[in-house]
């Protein structure tokens, strides 16, 4: 998973949506009740996740530039979740490193609000940390690594050392998820996953032998499976 802008991840499908969720688009049926990522002893819930994703789908409608064509459900649920390991990331490695987060991570939220200021201020306060937690993990992890680097270091230089970092620091610190939902892991690139764990519409199983550039998936998806 790569170190990125908030909501980048939302450009790449991962794994294809399930059931029906009023309203958004996004799923409410659960393989199974309980934790979808585990991250340095922090459970994130599949509920969490679940009702985050359906605000952030609300949140992205009221941008159209950030909605574009719009994504597939199990897109925005899985950048949800990797936005919130992300954040628990960057709080475990700000604590380690004797690194006071707090005004890290308000900075980057003040951020996602000026970004998002037409959105709906409730919804836009509960999903913040879907819209900041790149940039806070970025911060923090700058902090870390910047002392090491070149003064003349540019910005490939310095996102390479902080995916290296990030890669090491997940090594000593698997991160478990749930196979409902794309693997959290800052190794490497993500690859697309060619099966499913829980039952999905007829449809959704033949796109998974598309070409994601050929065919925009979100338009094929059924309306309960996708977030336009």
């Amino acid at each position: 998973m790569r170190l990125s802008r908030p909501l980048a991840a939302l450009g790449a499908v991962a794994l294809l949506g399930t059931g029906a969720l009023s309203g958004c688009g996004l799923s409410d049926i659960q393989a199974a009740p309980g934790v979808a990522a585990e991250v340095h002893g922090t459970q994130i819930s599949v509920e969490e996740v679940d009702q985050l994703s359906v605000t952030t789908c609300e949140v992205l409608r009221s941008n159209p530039e950030l909605l574009g064509q719009g994504y597939t459900g199990s897109t925005v649920r899985d950048t949800v979740l990797a936005q919130l390991a992300q954040r628990e990331i960057a709080d475990a490695i700000a604590a380690e490193n004797d690194i006071d987060g707090a005004p890290i991570y308000a900075g980057a939220a003040q951020q996602a609000r000026l970004g998002l200021g037409q959105a709906d201020s409730e919804q836009l306060e509960e999903v913040l940390p879907v819209f900041a937690s790149s940039s806070y993990l970025r911060a923090v992890v700058a902090e870390v690594v910047d002392p090491s680097l070149p003064d003349d270091a540019g910005e490939a230089t310095s996102t390479a050392a902080y995916q290296t970092y990030l890669a090491a620091w997940e090594a000593a610190n698997p991160v478990t998820t749930n196979p409902l939902f794309t693997e959290v892991d800052f190794s490497g690139p993500q690859e697309r996953r060619n099966e499913l764990s829980v039952a999905v519409s007829d449809e959704a199983v033949e796109l998974l032998t598309l070409d994601p550039a050929a065919v925009r998936l979100e338009e094929r998806l059924p309306a309960s499976q996708r977030c336009t």
